[in-house]
């Protein structure tokens, strides 16, 4: 299938409800489809926060590392997901890491090429701010509702989120096991007894890495 640089930028949430032309200008200063092999660095604290990135094909691992060096995961980044945003608005140090788990491949705009287009499309700027807004409130909202879910809520609201994003009751786990335990903040023990009480409850099977809602 052709990549499309205005379908890939459109499908970007933070560029969500912008007009065609704020979404065709923002398709003509992106880079498209660079390809980072597995393991790839993408960034890390000493990296300045200088580009958006939308991931094309592939996964990222966004992470923290303690004192001693141990991993934890923030968050990962399939397909149509954005990251760094922030750039676009304030140049700073990333607070995290980035790494690609598979070969993937990357979109970006650069928060100089849009600065600059934001001078030169002043109303672009009013349309984000509606759209950046609602987003918050979204997010505040997310926030809010998973602070006080326990463990096996948790797995089972992520295996909700990850069967709606894929369209289908049954799908393989986008991420393993060990990186899903932290990226849920549970050890890969507990993670492990979730599954089975999920599965004892009747919500779910297991087949390896395949899972299927009931």
């Amino acid at each position: 299938m052709t990549h499309s640089a205005f379908k890939c930028v459109q499908g970007a949430p933070i560029f969500q409800g912008l007009a065609a032309d704020d979404i065709a200008a923002l398709a003509k200063i992106s880079i498209h489809q660079q390809l980072f092999r597995k393991g790839t660095v993408l960034y890390d604290p000493t990296t300045l926060l200088d580009r958006m990135m939308i991931i094309d094909q592939g996964r990222v691992k966004v992470y923290q590392l303690n004192e001693n060096g141990k991993e934890k995961i923030l968050y990962m980044l399939r397909p149509g997901n954005i990251d760094s945003e922030a750039a676009l608005f304030a140049q700073r140090p990333h607070y995290n890491y980035a790494e690609t788990v598979e070969d993937t491949r990357i979109c970006s705009i650069s928060s100089h090429d849009f600065q600059q287009l934001l001078h030169r499309v002043p109303t672009l700027a009013f349309n984000l701010l509606n759209v950046l807004g609602d987003r918050l409130t979204a997010l505040e909202a997310m926030s809010a509702q998973t602070s006080n879910l326990d463990a096996k809520d948790r797995l089972f609201q992520y295996l909700q989120q990850v069967s709606h994003e894929q369209a289908q009751a049954t799908f393989q786990l986008p991420v393993k096991k060990k990186e899903l335990a932290s990226f849920l903040g549970i050890t890969p023990e507990t993670l492990s007894r979730q599954f089975k009480t999920l599965v004892a409850a009747g919500l779910i099977t297991v087949a390896g890495r395949s899972i299927t809602l009931l």
